[in-house]
């Protein structure tokens, strides 16, 4: 996305005809990685793929509550 304008870049891939490859680029992108994220043509693996690096190493496993 080569608009200068932050708001368009962020509507463009957000677009849902956009494919998965082109929004390859767009999520490595900080200015549209959020955009890119929320697009509902992202494939549900790759969805995962970006959670779980996200929460790589700051997940935490639910335990028993003591009283």
């Amino acid at each position: 996305m080569a608009d200068p304008d932050a708001s368009v870049r962020q509507a463009a891939a957000t677009n849902p005809s956009l494919s998965p490859e082109a929004l390859e680029p767009l999520l490595a992108d900080p200015r549209t990685a959020e955009g890119a994220a929320s697009n509902p043509a992202l494939p549900v693996p790759r969805m995962h793929a970006l959670l779980d690096h996200c929460l790589n190493g700051t997940a935490t496993v639910p335990t028993a509550v003591r009283r």
